[in-house]
């Protein structure tokens, strides 16, 4: 099983346990009134059960020896947590001497050294065992201290224990990932039932505190003895279990200072200081555990480092510590009165300056996403993952923090589209079960899980209308400057080699993407061709249109065309003020009609000459300019018309456009042969590939059947008729493709959305597509009524709609679902449409509207855990599998990079080095088995090399590149009958190449 599904499995089995097991749990206390009761320092009101620690330490046992293969260190880490359950759980029902629960800590951690899990500083056995007692007994009591307050015992368990799992997965020990992410599973499934439940409805007590804290503090032995030599290894785990040791610090020097017993209960823990500050126990957990993250965060970057970084980052945190303790340790919290305190009475709010109110806090997050998605095309649409992982791991560490500091509240329709495009991301790594490349099923889920980072964080950033118009505005604004760039560069000496056979091919790089992002750029400026109050912006708008839509036609790609007018009807058909739109409509595609002819005639004389593309984009420009001064008059006329007037204009209007669609409609009536006709000769055409890439050259691509659409589509069609329920995984359609592909077109995907999620994922995988798409669409549904009463609502619709409307059609026919710096241009339209109702419904009104108040008197409303458990399980799930799934496949890549790099420097002891580091981290990289192996025939190894390329055939044995490098391997030694038989192999996966055909022959053609 892949290490992405284990840690998946761990992780949602520990949880689910948990979660059921423990109302069970607080059934059994209840039955024998197994309670804390309220006294003293505590501050609970009522007696609340016991036994948590009983449901939690079960999910975690249950999980981790299932999951994970190592019963060698398996058996005593869960046997000492069973031990401590016991000892807690009487220790909390008829109480236990505090020096036999330090024996029995001794004596667990005599047994971790003994079986070679303590820690081992190269000093001597006596040292070794003493600091590994310590180390024991000092982190069960720190989780022991530490759990004073509602769920800060959890979330501090689901913390670091999510930072062992991925101090596991970059260090390559799945042991310690699995086992992390089983213990964070645990942890998470109990919060719901006491830190999301207000009051807590049961208590970890020390039969789970204990337990979870000797986990710990036995994960941290192992993950950072494995990790690092000696000295180092001590310092990564303090960093592991930085904030439970800063408290249990603070409360030590603290207690003596003040002639107090360490054993003395009381209120003045790092939880009960924070309080002080942050009003609820919720607030101290998330803060708390945000700097622990931070701290393992640090640990795990420390960990892949030199010494150096490790050593100075550990001295940083003690250093830390010492002043922390120094400065917080200065007054202690007081225990609260229980008369309850009256509220202050609330002070006036000072309105803002008006020049900074439509300047949100948001703003320059949403400047960066929204800027990011609009200079994609520079960057070849961040199509590489050397790109987009490292993008993807940063945006799920700043959803986790927004979220955080700002819990969500989107609405039905905005949380029905992140499920889905969550779920569809963990689909496509559980696919990774049963797919052939397990490497591309990988990489495909973690592509669709970065692109949900996005959305989820676009959904909790954009709230309002203001943050709308910012998000939505840097990307318009930028794509704008992309495509005046591009206009430049078409205007300056070298025209010609932007163009590929006569289309648009620049700057993205892709022909197809590079229209799409316009018809994206397109619906912005069009939204702000309809408003009316500043003429000339309205001009300027349009203007930009017909250059957007020049720049699609230049282009000549029928996606792109088809995702225009798509998303024009769509547009057109909810949104209101179609009048208008109408009207902006037509005078932009009349402009875009008279610069037709120039712009046709680059396509129609390949090679292009810059003085064709020259004439084309001054014929353009000209008419861009000319729409625009005749947009901005006629908008200045409408606006000096009285209400009479305007609406007998209105009506003039609403006349003309149904003549000219009964003309439309007689005309088509009149044509119907000769469009039959045409229609059945293009679909021939499509159907029977009549014209090959390349072929022969037509006026116009647009009006086009022919190409390979159906070969894609058909293998694509029988793919998932042989499997429909599972589809071949994620990333995997290239096997099949390759083995019946009437062409020799070397694609990956079937070039369709719909087409790849039903042939790799099955029905579910089309399901979860239909649920994202459906969940925009009924968010822009929603928005209707808002657009009614608002024009900047309305336009808001128009831009949203239109750009993920235009994003959905194209992908229907091509794959620029898979160029995440053009989707997150259509996620942002989405996030746009999907903003809460009442939101947006305050249309114009620069603050956010806050509900009614609750009437005097009347019942509190009660807080329910499940919805926000469910909610928080939304964010933090998705967050914690791409996290784990994406950091593995970033450190994997940086390490193979190198060892390629010092393959191409003739280096071969450091690419080997390097590249088995990559394969420690993923060991399904086939690009790393390439480079190890290039690497071993560079130091003249032919038989090592020759191994690892068949290690390769094991672990993925449908890529049949490795085939073909085996073969051109044995050729270069000489083996030439081992060669030919590699080749058949190659051939066999690929049946239709010319190349392998030639080679499984006559295998000395390679030398040749």
């Amino acid at each position: 099983m892949p290490l992405e599904a284990r840690l998946l499995t761990g992780l949602a089995l520990a949880l689910a346990i948990v979660y059921f097991s423990t109302p069970l749990a607080i059934r059994v206390a209840d039955r024998f009134d197994f309670h804390d009761q309220p006294h003293g320092y505590k501050g609970h009101a009522a007696p609340t059960p016991y036994l948590g620690g009983a449901a939690l330490i079960t999910g975690f046992v249950v999980a981790v020896l299932l999951v994970s293969a190592d019963l060698e260190r398996t058996l005593p880490v869960t046997g000492g947590v069973l031990v401590l359950w016991v000892v807690g759980t009487v220790d909390d029902r008829r109480g236990v001497a505090w020096w036999l629960r330090v024996v029995v800590e001794l004596g667990l951690a005599g047994m971790l050294w003994a079986l070679g899990f303590g820690w081992d500083l190269g000093l001597g056995a006596p040292v070794d065992i003493a600091l590994t007692a310590f180390w024991v007994v000092a982190v069960v009591n720190a989780f022991n201290l530490f759990d004073n307050m509602d769920g800060q015992s959890a979330t501090m368990g689901f913390v670091t224990a999510a930072g062992l799992s991925t101090l596991g997965v970059a260090t390559g020990d799945p042991w310690l990932a699995v086992a992390g992410a089983a213990l964070a599973g645990a942890c998470f499934g109990f919060l719901p039932h006491n830190l999301l439940a207000q009051p807590a409805r049961i208590f970890l007590g020390d039969g789970g505190s204990m337990p979870l804290g000797f986990a710990v503090a036995a994960l941290a032995m192992i993950g950072a003895g494995d990790a690092a030599p000696a000295w180092q290894a001590l310092a990564l785990g303090l960093l592991l279990v930085g904030i439970p040791a800063l408290d249990m610090t603070l409360v030590v020097v603290s207690r003596r200072r003040r002639g107090l017993s360490v054993l003395t209960g009381g209120r003045d823990h790092l939880t009960h200081r924070a309080r002080q500050r942050l009003r609820t126990a919720f607030a101290v957990a998330v803060a708390l555990g945000s700097a622990q993250i931070v701290l393992s965060l640090l640990a795990v970057a420390a960990a892949r480092g030199s010494t150096l970084v490790l050593g100075g980052t550990a001295g940083l945190y003690l250093l830390a510590l010492g002043v922390g303790v120094a400065l917080i340790d200065t007054r202690i919290p007081a225990v609260p009165s229980a008369a309850p305190v009256p509220a202050p009475a609330p002070a006036p709010v000072a309105s803002a300056p008006r020049r900074l109110a439509w300047v949100p806090r948001e703003a320059p997050i949403l400047v960066v996403l929204g800027a990011g998605a609009g200079v994609s095309p520079w960057l070849a649409g961040y199509y590489s993952a050397s790109v987009w992982a490292p993008i993807g791991l940063g945006l799920l560490v700043c959803l986790l923090a927004v979220a955080v500091a700002r819990p969500p509240r989107p609405g039905p329709a905005a949380w029905t589209a992140l499920a889905a495009l969550a779920a569809l991301g963990a689909w496509s790594l559980t696919s990774a079960l049963w797919a052939d490349s397990v490497e591309q099923a990988v990489v495909e889920a973690n592509r669709t899980l970065a692109l949900g980072a996005a959305l989820g964080l676009l959904l909790l950033l954009v709230r309002d209308q203001r943050t709308a118009l910012w998000a939505l505005g840097a990307f318009a604004a930028t794509a704008v400057a992309v495509e005046l760039v591009e206009v430049v560069r078409l205007l300056g000496p070298d025209a010609a080699a932007q163009f590929l056979g006569g289309r648009l091919n620049e700057p993205l790089g892709y022909i197809n993407a590079q229209a799409t992002f316009s018809v994206l750029a397109l619906w912005p400026l069009l939204a702000i061709a309809e408003q009316r109050r500043f003429a000339v912006l309205a001009g300027l708008g349009l203007a930009g249109a017909v250059l957007s839509g020049g720049l699609v036609l230049l282009s000549q790609s029928r996606g792109a065309a088809l995702a225009l007018f798509g998303s024009l009807a769509i547009v057109l058909a909810v949104a209101p003020g179609r009048r208008r739109r109408a009207a902006a409509l037509a005078l932009g595609a009349a402009g875009v009609y008279v610069a037709s002819g120039p712009l046709l005639d680059i396509y129609r004389t390949p090679p292009t000459a810059d003085g064709a593309v020259h004439r084309g984009l001054a014929v353009l420009l000209g008419a861009a300019l000319a729409c625009a001064a005749l947009w901005a008059l006629a908008v200045t006329f409408e606006r000096r018309l009285s209400d009479g007037r305007q609406r007998t204009v209105r009506a003039v209007a609403t006349g003309l456009f149904a003549a000219i669609a009964v003309v439309c409609v007689i005309g088509a009536a009149l044509s119907a042969g000769t469009i039959r006709t045409e229609l059945k000769s293009q679909y021939d055409a499509f159907v029977h590939l009549s014209v090959a890439q390349g072929g022969e050259q037509t006026a116009s691509r647009l009006l086009s059947g022919a190409g390979n659409r159906y070969d894609y589509w058909s293998i694509a069609r029988r793919t998932w008729s042989e499997h429909k329920l599972l589809g071949v995984g994620a990333g995997n359609y290239d096997e099949p493709y390759f083995r019946a592909r009437a062409t020799t077109e070397d694609i990956r995907q079937p070039h369709s959305l719909a087409l790849q999620a039903l042939s790799e994922l099955g029905l579910p995988g089309l399901a979860l597509v239909v649920v994202l798409v459906g969940g925009v669409g009924w968010g822009a549904w929603r928005q209707r009524r808002a657009a009614l009463e608002s024009r900047t609502e309305r336009g808001l619709l128009v831009a949203g709609l239109g750009t993920f409307a235009g994003w959905a059609i194209h992908t229907q026919v091509d794959w620029i679902h898979l160029l995440p710096g053009i989707t997150a241009g259509a996620l942002i339209g989405a996030a746009v449409l999907l903003r809460p109702r009442r939101a947006a419904q305050a249309a114009g009104a620069p603050g956010r509207p806050r509900p009614a108040p609750q009437a005097a008197g009347a019942p509190a409303r009660p807080r329910r855990p499940l919805p926000r458990a469910a909610l928080a399980a939304l964010i933090v799930l998705p967050v914690a599998i791409g996290g784990v799934s994406l950091s593995r496949q970033v450190l994997s890549q940086q390490y193979r990079g190198a060892a390629q790099d010092a393959v191409a420097h003739g280096d071969p002891a450091a690419a080997i080095r390097a590249a088995d580091s990559a394969l420690r981290l993923d060991h399904e990289d086939l690009a790393a088995y390439y480079a190890k192996a290039a690497a071993l025939a560079r130091r003249g190894d032919g038989d090592a090399a020759v191994a690892i390329l068949e290690q390769a055939v094991r672990v993925e044995p449908g890529d049949f590149l490795t085939y073909a490098l085996l073969g051109d391997l044995s050729v270069r030694r000489r083996a030439f009958g081992v060669a030919a038989a590699y080749y058949r192999k190659a051939l066999a996966r690929n049946p239709r190449e010319p190349a392998l055909q030639v080679l499984a022959t006559d295998p000395r053609a390679a030398v040749r």
